[in-house]
């Protein structure tokens, strides 16, 4: 597909995820805007080259552009940590806003596709791997852990399930494994652990048992856009690599990049033991497939934060 001046809007544009969604859009073309609640870090590159829009997701009148044609929507909590320490602003960012967003891009007339991120997080603990879109998603489970993110997202996968129903709007959502890469805040795993290894010369780990599915941002972001292309509307899609691997095999490169030490705290840790996603849907449906394995994407993720690090 064509995206030479087509008109886009990403909420959260100033994030990990749509800060890359925004970059190579504009490679691209596309005539982009980004809406977030600040012109961040991940974006001041583009200053000049995309349309920022200052606005909160979760204000009473809030609006969209009346003349887009596709919309990715990310604005949202996106830690789970720092979503179950801040419960209700979460809900209300990845809830409320998520409807407002819905409830907005229904006046849209040429919207031709929104595509919404939701998180593989909500399987819970895999009762088989790899883990297909048919896995049940333990809802109960995760009112019962009082998990607001994990809630949250399957709120908004089900009102982008109600939209689609009630209005047709063409709407695909996603359901990404672990996406890392350049630029992606300390708070997350291998972000942490490689500025633990570069400052401290030390890295700690809470626990070496999970395993999880890593995915490079540009396979992602790739991944994100095809959705937008294709003429399929619903989901959910997986998004990973399809690969296990050990969060301790991963400290025990990064740690070894650096020379530093590397202890186990033996800490339990929210979150499934194991994750590891079937990607075949989107194979089929999206076209896509992953490019950049484990190990490369973990050489340019280390060779920026070396060359970034502040």
């Amino acid at each position: 597909m064509d995206w030479k001046n087509k008109k886009v809007l990403i909420t959260g544009g100033s994030g990990f995820i749509g800060s890359h969604i925004a970059e190579k859009l504009v490679e691209l073309g596309a005539n982009v805007s980004v809406l977030d609640i600040k012109f961040g870090k991940n974006i001041q590159h583009l200053d000049g080259q995309v349309t920022f829009i200052k606005q909160d997701i979760t204000e009473y009148n809030f609006a969209l552009p009346d003349s887009l044609e596709y919309i990715f929507h990310l604005a949202a909590y996106t830690s789970p940590s720092i979503s179950n320490e801040k419960y209700d602003t979460a809900f209300k960012v990845n809830v409320l806003g998520t409807y407002n967003v819905l409830k907005s891009a229904l006046k849209i007339e040429n919207l031709k596709k929104l595509v919404f991120t939701s998180t593989a997080l909500i399987y819970g603990e895999p009762k088989y791997l790899p883990i297909d879109e048919k896995h049940p998603t333990q809802v109960v489970d995760i009112y019962k852990t009082g998990d607001i993110y994990r809630v949250s997202k399957k709120l908004g996968e089900d009102m982008c399930t109600t939209f689609i129903r009630e209005y047709n709007m063409p709407i695909v959502f996603l359901r990404l494994f672990n996406t890392f890469g350049p630029r992606q805040d300390s708070e997350f795993f291998i972000p942490k652990v490689i500025t633990q290894a570069m400052n401290d010369k030390k890295v700690e780990i809470w626990t070496d048992k999970p395993t999880r599915d890593f995915v490079f941002i540009h396979d992602t972001v790739d991944a994100i856009i095809k959705a937008a292309e294709t003429d399929f509307i619903g989901g959910p899609i997986n998004i990973g690599l399809g690969r296990e691997i050990k969060v301790i095999d991963i400290a025990k490169q990064i740690a070894d990049r650096f020379d530093s030490t590397l202890s186990v705290l033996n800490k339990q840790v929210p979150g499934s033991t194991r994750l590891c996603g079937d990607n075949s849907l989107a194979k089929k449906i999206l076209r896509w497939e992953p490019k950049v394995n484990f190990e490369e994407g973990l050489d340019q993720t280390i060779d920026w934060f070396k060359k970034n690090n502040s």
